[in-house]
């Protein structure tokens, strides 16, 4: 089966953070890290630049708030990225850019030293199932959205279009339903050329 983690170049800076390449043993807290994130366990998640909070639901009784801190990039950095991005589409940011931006020595995702992780659990392990949890459901959004990872650096790319919606102040009557029709109280008249054609 194959993980619905780290798809992208995006998210699998996020799922490198919960499965190291340099690890020498297997993580016993893994399988329930992504079992947790799978079954949406982890919610309340916000991303801030420099940030994310989230609470993972261990069960019905049981929640942990887990909160992670990473560095922005630096005025250079967040130019460089701009430039990286500015002919491209916010809502659709190929792996291209990634591998751009790290070939310039940006840092796209983090590294293990670079994140504070905490978590109001009891467990002695660092990072907890539940930091885990979160690295997981972190790189199955940036996986969906690319564009938070530059918002984690904070920089926002240029906000992306929601296609299943334009503002009504956009729409032009004359032509929104195409070429040889007219908008008349509320419903649609075809003339009769576009009939013909």
């Amino acid at each position: 089966m194959s993980d619905v983690f780290g798809v992208t170049a995006w998210g699998k800076d996020w799922l490198r953070m919960a499965q190291p390449t340099s690890i020498t043993r297997p993580n016993p807290a893994l399988p329930r890290a992504r079992t947790l994130a799978r079954t949406d366990r982890v919610g309340d998640v916000v991303l801030a630049p420099g940030s994310i909070k989230a609470t993972v639901t261990v069960s019905d009784k049981q929640q942990h708030q887990v909160f992670l801190t990473l560095q922005v990039w630096n005025a250079d950095q967040s130019a460089a990225a701009r430039g990286a991005i500015a002919d491209v589409s916010a809502s659709d940011l190929p792996d291209a850019v990634h591998a751009d931006l790290t070939r310039r020595g940006i840092p796209v995702g983090p590294k293990a030293d670079s994140v504070a992780a905490s978590c109001d659990c009891t467990g002695r392990t660092t990072p907890c199932v539940h930091v885990l949890a979160v690295y997981f459901e972190v790189a199955r959004r940036v996986d969906e959205q690319p564009r938070l990872a530059f918002d984690l650096r904070g920089v926002s790319p240029r906000p992306a279009r929601d296609a299943s919606r334009i503002p009504i102040e956009q729409i032009d009557p004359a032509t929104f339903y195409g070429h040889g029709t007219t908008v008349s109280a509320g419903h649609t008249e075809v003339h009769r050329a576009a009939l013909d054609s």
